[in-house]
């Protein structure tokens, strides 16, 4: 674009689709915070190819500093002088008068020879590439817009406006439009361009209507929040353009009438053209209107006001396969293979666009397999389910087993069993695996397995693996997995073990709209499902209707492009047809047209097919009939009509669904979004009224969420969080607790909302400490705490404040955050209600945690030991407690910590004993995690009492059972400590190779900064006090010391200073001068004597003792006599015989 600024000056500009500016260019930013590139169509033009097109289209200039007016009327001035015959000249050109542009370009250049601006406004002419089309356009504006900007403030009206231009963004992209143009308030989007569809008539109209419901439900809004409505007008005018590809910009009279249209309409309501209403009035109900005369436009215009969507109903015919000659003989040629044992590569993927036939060939296939006397099985996929894990699978179980939606939880569970005894299998084994996949839970009688996370995902899923091996029996079968697209990650992880569990005897067919979901080395084979050709196009109508003229096959086969269930549906639309009316005009214009004309009949029909469409692509008629009010026998009217129209296909007695997917999408257009939104809340409702056992949670959440019920959805989503994680499938369970959250978000501010915020705040803080590589210092995990911390507020009786602070405690504990934790320790002590036992366990087990790290070991072994007073098998933890660490189990851990510090390993591995047993007596995933965590401090005691063997096991054993279990953070700790034995070895050897010592040295070094820039600061003096020893080992004295005292550093700024003595002893070791690391030996023992560590006391004085010799004897003495004669340690042994 070019601006005119000073005199006879131009300026380069950005020109592009509206609403792109060129300080987002710049920025990297672009409208809604995303980045963005320039548009294909947008070019950066150079400052003398063209004049300046504003905003709303027009080319402006700019002179002495402001924008001249676009509106003057150019034959209003005489005797003008050059900047203003050049005004009139931009004036003329933008309103499409070139001729008057170029006579006033030339005014200036009589005058003015090289007027550089007038010769610009000469070059801009119709040479540019464009092109004349006919295209159908959409122009809505704002019902007076002037009054609107009045009675609001110009920040709330910009705001207002710019939701008003989203929603028609976002209806006009949803039906394939393209916004041309905005002009002030109105924006002018084309159909037609950049993409042609068939039915771009169909299309703008239908985003009209969308338009006007999105802006009333804005308008709803705004009276909420301003005080004021805003109204919409649509028009819909149809004709030829000169289309200017460049400028992205459309030019011509029918771009006029679609705005004088337009401005015809009643607020609130779309308008069409007579152009428009010709080829759209059998899909839409009309009505006419008094033809009227517009502004700029000679003959009233005829015109239109769409009321809403038409219905039809014909029936249609089943098609035969033809021209899959290929795919059909691959199919016979495996199943051979399968029947003899030998089949290499059991998978085959039929890929195509919807219609092309995938599902026909999967058809095949099972005729082909079932004829042979093969098992057959299926599993399909749903657009709906598509996040749902393992919801194939489910919906096969389910099928098999007899359980219906109403089936009850405990005979859910003896059906089950019942399956799993006929197929041959173990059932006290498979039915704590398959239960959860059926929402059946522990409660029914069966024992949860003892694992979490992926570990329990992975025996969920060999277990589905050889349930449906089992029901393929001894014999070749068949697994036909239907829609593979819209599987989840569990299941597709099943169809690979599947598919490597065969034995050569299995044969799979899959079928989907892409391969994004194909893992790569998977044994398949590829088809990718062409569209007929002509002759197999006509083979196939001729099969369907032989009665069909040629000059109909033709119309046929151009409309549907060998797309085989576009033509059959074609084909039957004609067939329902009357003699008289089965000529080529009653071809249907596109594809949605024959689709929808079989849902036109009763308005019965249609809000049955308008219910089922919401519910999903298949049900149960109880589902329906809670959802559309109808009686019993209106309803098996309606849906014996749809049977007969062949949209639902009947499975069993009460089962039905829809013939094919895209049949499903067709009648989910037809309802508007209120009354969507009200079948939505009907279907939830029936799910979970109707429910016997546990409701299917994920489509529950999603109905509410579609309803608007955000509450409701958020508790759903909650629902199906717990039994994703019964699955084991933490990552699922995140997910539904993100969209809990989301939900929540949306509903009214008040005590209730913070409340359910809160509770799936913490459940998501706990599940991301689980899952994420940080541990307890998950940024997720901490976020949601602190944002708990800001909502519960201070009542100490309610007990989620408790369980929020009791989280939140855990998670400081970890960052070593010492003086937060100390704060809300102190908060629950002084408030909250001690009588229950698990809390004041919980508060003295925070109290000496807090102790023992800030090196107070004599106060925190005092805390543990009346944290652990009394225990009673039963004294179990609180339903609200939020981590998983048992406080009593802490307790113990931390005091046989302490007694290896005082120089009593015996008694030590006396505590930890007594931590293993406290596990042992809690549930999953409290009892396996608090073993591990003792076992996680047994691998320090040991290291601390020098049995670096012992370590050794206990670390093995910490990685087994937390692989067991799917703890995976403590995998990932298991394997940080199976390094830092390494290193401890290698200290603790008399022959050290340097290389060994640099590698150990890059090791732990990394391992240590991980840590801290994850925030993990607790525990990490003692790695910090290996990698001092190991510098120093290599010889780089300097480095140590650097690394010790930025340890000490860290310490004492957070306080965690229980290993202090142990840096300063080893930073001593890095001094040459023999005064200085006299003092620092002393500094390390005095601060162990004050501490109270007998061992730290005892390891001072060996070092002052070798330094000093016999002046240090006495402080030896007494460190010694400090700690027990029978510890065992070699400390005290090395001491004794100093000391002889």
């Amino acid at each position: 674009m070019v601006r005119r600024h000073n005199r006879g000056t131009l300026a380069c500009s950005y020109t592009g689709k509206p609403g792109f500016h060129a300080g987002e260019l710049l920025s990297g930013r672009a409208t809604g915070g995303r980045r963005r590139r320039p548009p294909r169509t947008a070019r950066v033009t150079s400052a003398l190819s063209a004049p300046h097109r504003g905003g709303d289209g027009t080319i402006c200039r700019v002179g002495d500093g402001h924008l001249r007016s676009d509106h003057r009327d150019p034959s209003a001035e005489r005797g003008a002088s050059i900047d203003e015959l050049l005004d009139r000249a931009v004036l003329a050109i933008n309103r499409g008068d070139r001729a008057a542009a170029t006579a006033l370009a030339g005014r200036v250049l009589a005058v003015d020879r090289g007027n550089i601006e007038a010769e610009d406004l000469l070059a801009a002419s119709p040479d540019d590439r464009g092109e004349i089309r006919r295209l159908t356009i959409l122009f809505a504006d704002i019902v007076d817009s002037t009054a609107l900007s009045t009675r609001l403030e110009p920040e709330a009206y910009r705001l207002l406006v710019g939701r008003y231009r989203e929603q028609v963004q976002r209806a006009v992209d949803r039906y394939g439009g393209h916004i041309a143009s905005t002009k002030g308030d109105g924006l002018l989007a084309v159909f037609g361009h950049p993409v042609a569809h068939e039915n771009d008539a169909r299309r703008a109209v239908q985003a009209g209507l969308e338009i006007t419901q999105a802006v009333g439900a804005l308008s709803e809004q705004a009276q909420r929040r301003f005080g004021v409505g805003i109204d919409v007008r649509v028009g819909v005018h149809r004709g030829p353009v000169y289309l200017d590809i460049d400028q992205d910009d459309v030019f011509g009279m029918a771009a006029n009438v679609a705005a004088r249209v337009c401005s015809l309409a009643p607020a609130g309501s779309v308008v069409a053209s007579d152009a428009v209403e010709l080829l759209t009035a059998d899909l839409f109900e009309m009505e006419h209107r008094a033809p009227a005369t517009v502004k700029g436009v000679e003959a009233p215009i005829t015109y239109y006001r769409v009321i809403g969507e038409r219905a039809e109903s014909p029936p249609t015919a089943r098609a035969p396969l033809i021209g899959r000659e290929r795919e059909l003989a691959r199919l016979q040629k495996s199943w051979r293979r399968a029947q003899a044992g030998i089949l290499t590569t059991p998978a085959l993927v039929m890929r195509g666009e919807p219609g092309i036939g995938k599902s026909r060939l999967a058809l095949a296939a099972c005729e082909l397999v079932k004829q042979d006397g093969g098992a057959v099985l299926e599993l399909y996929g749903s657009p709906l389910h598509a996040g749902v894990g393992l919801h194939p699978v489910r919906t096969l179980l389910e099928r098999r087993c007899g359980i219906t939606r109403l089936t009850d939880a405990g005979e859910r569970l003896r059906l089950l069993r019942a399956e799993l005894v006929a197929r041959g299998l173990d059932a006290e084994t498979a039915v704590p695996l398959l239960a959860p996949v059926l929402g059946i839970g522990p409660k029914e009688g069966y024992l949860p397995v003892a694992a979490e996370g992926r570990k329990l995902q992975q025996l969920i899923s060999e277990a589905i693996c050889g349930y449906l091996l089992a029901c393929g029996g001894s014999g070749a079968g068949l697994v036909v997995a239907e829609d593979v697209q819209w599987f989840d990650p569990s299941t597709i992880e099943v169809l690979g073990s599947l598919i490597a569990s065969g034995g050569g005897r299995l044969l799979m067919v899959l079928t989907a709209r892409d391969s994004g979901w194909l893992p790569p080395g998977w044994p398949v084979t590829v088809f990718d499902l062409a569209p007929l050709t002509a002759e197999q196009s006509d083979e196939l109508i001729a099969a369907l209707h032989p009665a069909l003229t040629e000059q109909q096959r033709v119309q046929i086969r151009d409309r549907c492009d060998g797309v085989p269930f576009y033509l059959e549906q074609v084909v039957a639309d004609l067939a329902a047809a009357p003699p008289s009316e089965s000529g080529g005009s009653v071809v249907p214009e596109t594809l949605y047209e024959p689709l929808r004309a079989r849902l036109r009949g009763s308005r019965a029909l249609v809000r049955v097919a308008e219910a089922a469409a919401v519910i999903g692509r298949q049900g149960d008629r109880s589902l329906l009939a809670a959802v559309v009010d109808l009686d019993t026998d209106q309803l098996n009217q309606v849906i014996k009509e749809l049977q007969d129209a062949r949209v639902f296909e009947l499975d069993g007695r009460d089962g039905w669904s829809f013939r094919h997917e895209l049949l499903r999408e067709v009648a989910a257009e037809l309802t508007p979004p209120s009354l969507r939104r009200g079948l939505h809340a009907k279907a939830a409702d029936a799910l979970v009224n109707g429910a016997a056992g546990e409701p299917d949670w994920p489509v529950v959440a999603a109905h509410y969420q579609q309803a608007a019920r955000h509450g409701d959805a958020a508790s759903a989503y909650r629902g199906a969080s717990a039994a994703a994680r019964r699955r084991g499938a933490l990552a699922e369970a995140r997910t539904y607790l993100d969209r809990a959250v989301t939900q929540l978000e949306c509903c009214p501010p008040g005590p209730d909302r913070d409340r359910r915020e809160v509770g799936a705040r913490l459940q998501r803080g706990y599940l991301a400490a689980a899952a994420e590589p940080e541990g307890n210092l998950s940024p997720v995990s901490v976020a949601d705490f602190e944002r708990c911390l800001q909502l519960v507020g201070t009542d100490l009786r309610d007990h989620q404040v408790v369980a929020t602070f009791i989280a939140a405690i855990a998670h400081y504990v970890w960052a070593a955050d010492l003086r937060r934790t100390a704060q809300l320790v102190d908060v629950l002590r002084r408030g909250a209600d001690q009588e229950q036992p698990w809390l004041s366990r919980a508060i003295h087990a925070g109290l000496g945690v807090v102790a023992f790290l800030r090196g107070e070991f004599s106060s925190a072994r005092a805390y543990f030991e009346q944290g652990t007073i009394d225990v009673a098998p039963q004294d179990q933890v609180d339903a609200l407690w939020s981590i998983p660490t048992d406080p009593v189990a802490w307790s113990y851990v931390f005091l046989a910590v302490d007694r290896v510090l005082q120089g009593d390993p015996a008694a030590a591995e006396a505590r930890l004993s007594r931590a293993v047993q406290r596990a042992e007596q809690l549930g999953f995933p409290l009892g396996p995690y608090n073993h591990v965590w003792a076992l996680r401090n047994e691998i320090w005691i040991r290291c601390e009492a020098g049995q670096l063997d012992r370590a050794r096991t206990v670390t093995a054993e910490l990685i087994e059972q937390s692989e067991r279990h799917g703890f995976d953070y403590w995998q990932r700790f298991g394997a940080t400590e199976q390094c830092g034995l390494d290193a401890r070895a290698l200290l603790a050897s008399t022959d050290r190779d340097p290389g060994a010592v640099s590698i150990h040295i890059a090791t732990m070094t990394m391992i240590q900064e991980t840590l801290r820039r994850i925030g993990v600061e607790a525990y990490r003096p003692i790695n910090d006090a290996v990698v001092g020893r190991l510098l120093m080992a290599a010889g780089r004295h300097n480095q140590a010391r650097e690394w010790l005292d930025a340890a000490l550093r860290i310490t004492a700024g957070n306080g965690q200073q229980f290993y202090d003595a142990e840096l300063l002893r080893l930073r001593a070791h890095t001094l040459a001068d023999t005064d200085a690391r006299a003092a620092g030996f002393g500094a390390a023992l005095d601060l162990a004597i004050r501490q109270g560590a007998p061992l730290f006391e005892l390891r001072a004085a060996l070092d002052d003792f070798d330094l000093r010799g016999q002046s240090a004897r006495e402080g030896l003495s007494d460190a010694a006599s400090r700690v027990p004669s029978d510890s065992g340690l070699p400390e005290l042994a090395r001491a004794r015989k100093m000391l002889e």
